[in-house]
This record gives structure tokens, C-alpha cells and sequence, in this order.
């Protein structure tokens, strides 16, 4: 159970994929092979597709694999490294807690706004950014924490 958890982004981002290349298939073969094109298709695509990249930023928190551009870092003392490392974390955090502030805002104004092909509120869309924004604020402080506990130990 705990390994689920621990790989939740992965878990739900991989079944919303194939859902979204499920539906893309059927769009296909309704419009190739039945000349009935499926409107709705395109919209709840678009729709899945923004879950699958906010989950998939969210697992890349978890596993640090984020772009980090350490060329200059990499050539101070272990301490300074350390020091600049924390501050970097830092403001992912900050920036973190913005999006998920932001998101909020903008989700509560699209709630009158609706998908047309769908007849589903655009707030359904825009409230993946605070929701997965939550997955991504605990992940970057579990990351925070296990390099803590790393560099406590005297590990790099």
C-alpha cells in the first residue's frame, strides 16, 4: 500500500494517459472508418493531457529529476553548494504555494464558464493546478526532507 502511495503521481498520470489515448483511438476510428467525427473528443483530451503534465511535474519533484542547472554551483565549497541548494528549494516551494494561490483564483473564476462540447464547467480543467499543486507542495518538502536527512548524516 505504502509503494502506491509513494507512486501515486504515476498511478493516476499512466491511467489518465491511456484514457486520453483510449479516446483518441475511438475519435480516430469514428472519423476514419464511420465518417462521424466525435466533437466532444478533442475537448476532454486537452482536458486529461493538462492532468497528465501537472502529475507528471509533480512526480518529477518526487524523483528531483527537474531541471537544475548546477555548472557554476558545482564549483563552490560542499558548505556554499548546500547553502545555494536550500535557497533553490526554497523558492520551488514559494512558487509552489503561489500556483496553488493562483490556481484557486483562476479556477474560481471559471467556474461560470463552460466547455461547450462537454457541458462541463472550465473549473474542472483549472482546478488541476491547486489540486496537484498540494501533491507538489508535500513532495518538495519529502524531498527537502530526505536531503536533509542525507546531508545530516554527511552524505552529499
Amino acid at each position: 500500500m505504502k509503494k502506491k502511495l509513494n507512486n501515486i503521481e504515476e498511478y493516476i498520470g499512466g491511467s489518465i494517459f491511456i484514457f486520453m489515448l483510449v479516446i483518441l483511438a475511438i475519435q480516430i476510428l469514428a472519423r476514419q472508418f464511420f465518417n462521424l467525427p466525435l466533437r466532444w473528443s478533442e475537448e476532454l483530451s486537452r482536458f486529461l493531457f493538462v492532468y497528465i503534465g501537472y502529475f507528471g511535474v509533480s512526480a518529477s519533484i518526487k524523483e528531483n529529476s527537474h531541471v537544475y542547472i548546477d555548472f557554476f554551483v558545482k564549483k563552490f565549497p560542499k558548505r556554499v553548494q548546500h547553502a545555494i541548494n536550500i535557497f533553490v528549494q526554497f523558492a520551488i516551494l514559494i512558487i509552489l504555494v503561489i500556483m496553488f494561490y493562483v490556481g484557486v483564483q483562476m479556477t474560481i473564476r471559471k467556474i461560470p464558464v463552460k466547455i461547450v462540447s462537454l457541458n462541463l464547467s472550465y473549473a474542472y480543467m483549472y482546478i488541476a493546478l491547486p489540486l496537484t499543486s498540494v501533491l507538489m507542495i508535500f513532495r518538495q518538502i519529502q524531498r527537502n526532507y530526505l536531503e536533509y536527512q542525507v546531508y545530516k548524516k554527511g552524505g552529499q
